[in-house]
């Protein structure tokens, strides 16, 4: 499963941000984050096409805890749930969408 990180913000803590990764990782999921990308090289609009094309190729959107504090996390969460888009907002509920798929 591939896992689109949304909401990520500049107060986020990094240690936070690995505990995820590690607890993701080891669930088996691939994790795509777009902080990751470069994207402060791109222009606000080419960075958001290119966010909106990761989450067009990933399975699941993990809403980061302070992603409505993000303009860009908000546009990622309506862009995710018009593609129709799983849409997670813990650990738990990931766990809970692979025990679903796994049937």
């Amino acid at each position: 499963m591939t896992i689109y990180l949304s909401g990520i913000h500049y107060e986020t803590d990094a240690n936070f941000i690995q505990s995820l990764k590690r607890q993701l990782l080891n669930l088996g999921c691939t994790i795509v984050n777009p902080d990751e990308k470069l994207h402060d090289r791109l222009g606000w609009s080419k960075s958001l096409t290119h966010r909106l094309s990761l989450i067009l190729e990933s399975d699941t959107i993990y809403m980061l805890p302070k992603w409505k504090d993000s303009t860009t996390a908000r546009i990622e969460l309506t862009a995710a749930m018009k593609e129709k888009k799983n849409l997670c907002f813990s650990i738990d509920d990931i766990k809970n969408l692979i025990t679903t798929l796994d049937g």
